[in-house]
């Protein structure tokens, strides 16, 4: 079922087998790719799609995106995903939209992320005002995922470098740049199958730079902290195409590497 209600949207189905990993159950990952598709799927009902911006010479860039899990699920068990924009003032240049995953009636994760809109022709950030969303719209009001979000503060060094690759043409979107969620799964990479199916992630979050294109060669660094994991993709230039903190709801040891 798919439903439209005051800036509310929803769409049930079940947790297909791509969406698994080698746990049976939902993966993190594919969490990413399951908030950022119905993020654009509601917004092709607002009249705020890729097509629709487009022709309108804008474009939708994610600076942040931020997801806290509570729950797993597995593999053919129903599923639930739901979103909502969050009111804007007219003159701001951030935006904000909402998530929440579900299966039987419990949150598996709830999850928010930052937009900006920019001008192709000017290169030019828009306002909220000048963002296209229907002018009558009534927004579902639910505020979750208050933390602020956060920047990596952490240096890396060549020995946190776990390995470097070249972007390839499964990881470019249509805006001719590396997904976002491509960026994720490269940091989750880091880790083999077993240990990213047993880690006890209790929220991810990253934040996008530089943006990526097909054939680049980038560096993949990751570095242990108290709470878990930080992360960043860097380009041969040296600046940051991505970064992240993965936190754990518990401290492990005997992580491979």
């Amino acid at each position: 079922m798919n439903e439209t209600k005051n800036g509310f949207y929803r769409r049930d189905g079940v947790i297909a087998p791509s969406m698994c990993d080698a746990s049976f159950g939902l993966g993190i990952a594919q969490q990413f790719a399951l908030v950022q598709d119905i993020a654009a799927e509601h917004a092709e009902r607002l009249g705020v799609g890729g097509a629709a911006m487009t022709a309108r010479g804008a474009f939708w860039l994610a600076v942040h995106t931020r997801l806290e899990f509570f729950d797993r699920a597995e593999m053919m068990q129903p599923l639930s995903v739901s979103t909502w924009p969050v009111q804007t003032a007219p003159e701001d240049l951030r935006m904000h939209r909402l998530y929440r995953i579900e299966s039987e009636g419990r949150t598996l994760c709830e999850g928010r992320t930052e937009w900006m809109v920019l001008n192709t022709k000017t290169g030019r950030l828009l306002r909220a005002r000048d963002s296209g969303f229907p002018t009558d719209m009534i927004y579902h009001d639910e505020p979750i995922v208050t933390t602020p979000f956060s920047r990596v503060t952490e240096t890396f060094a060549d020995g946190d470098v776990c390995f470097v690759r070249t972007v390839a043409a499964s990881d470019i979107d249509y805006g001719n740049h590396m997904n976002n969620v491509a960026y994720v799964r490269t940091m989750l990479d880091t880790f083999s199958a077993s240990t990213m199916a047993a880690l006890p992630v209790k929220s991810f979050e990253i934040r996008y730079g530089e943006p990526c294109l097909e054939g680049e060669t980038i560096s993949v660094c990751r570095r242990e902290t108290d709470t878990g994991y930080v992360f960043a993709i860097k380009k041969q230039n040296g600046k940051t195409a991505a970064s992240a903190i993965l936190t754990l709801s518990e401290k492990l040891t005997g992580i491979d590497h």
